[in-house]
């Protein structure tokens, strides 16, 4: 790196700061609303890099190296929480002031959010709900979107190293056999690889979960901005947003909790 580089220079902080740009006159907190929004897109943008990592390193049969990158896109997505959190200190009056000046936009327009969806294969993304989110992209943005979901998902290369593994996994209930057999307790002669694959398991967990706490942590942000009121965008605004918190990108594995434990006694 040439020494005439400055800190800067290198962050491009001129042109990063400039990009902070409010559209209602003399309202000091839409400078915060705009900044917070925009780091989380930045971090959306790591996300999907790691994720794609993460995929890829399934497909090539490396268990381990897959839940590291899970490790730290749940790491990535607690910042993405803690980010959130100094729009707690806008009081409601302080964003209607400037409310107006979002005219359709709307965080349900957030492409990348979509795009780590469609890579770690939700199906809420799919069908007519997928088609009607992707409605209101750009068209580069539908672009990219489309392409994701042309995409192997992660949950796919999950699927995948089960079956390397030598489980059966052409349905659902062949699906939770396995996973009933990776949180059992382990048995002489199993592979190495059955453990791995049961830290997988509770990495990808991991990771479902702490989504579920930023999509509550949204709902309640909204609530406390704007109450029963509908959205922007055109949306109804919280109850859009509570009806979405409880969403999987890994539903299987969470009905599969029960797997694997011995049933209670018969009394």
């Amino acid at each position: 790196m040439s020494e005439d580089v400055t800190y800067a220079d290198y962050l491009r902080l001129p042109e990063l700061l400039a990009l902070q740009v409010p559209l209602a006159d003399g309202v000091d907190d839409e400078l915060l609303f705009i900044a917070v929004h925009q780091v989380q897109e930045l971090w959306f943008g790591q996300l999907l890099r790691d994720l794609s990592g993460v995929r890829d390193r399934m497909l090539e049969g490396d268990p381990r190296a897959a839940r590291a990158g899970l490790v730290r896109s749940t790491v990535i997505t607690r910042a993405l929480i803690a980010g959130i959190h100094p729009l707690r200190g806008m009081p409601p009056r302080e964003f209607h002031a400037f409310r107006g000046a979002l005219g359709g936009s709307s965080g349900a327009q957030s492409a990348q959010y979509l795009e780590i969806a469609a890579l770690c294969g939700a199906d809420w993304v799919r069908g007519e709900h997928g088609a009607r989110a992707v409605a209101g992209l750009s068209p580069l943005e539908r672009e990219r979107a489309r392409g994701r979901l042309a995409e192997p998902t992660v949950w796919e290369a999950f699927v995948s190293l089960l079956a390397k593994a030598g489980f059966a996994v052409g349905t659902a209930q062949e699906r939770r056999e396995a996973f009933g057999r990776l949180a059992a307790a382990p048995r002489d002669g199993d592979p190495v690889e059955f453990a791995e694959l049961s830290e997988l398991v509770e990495a990808l967990v991991d990771h479902d979960e702490i989504w579920t706490e930023w999509r509550a942590c949204h709902a309640l942000l909204v609530e406390r901005q704007i109450g029963g009121r509908p959205g922007t965008g055109g949306s109804s605004g919280v109850a859009h947003l509570r009806a979405a918190v409880h969403r999987r990108f890994y539903p299987e594995l969470w009905e599969a909790r029960d797997a694997g434990i011995p049933p209670a006694p018969a009394r």
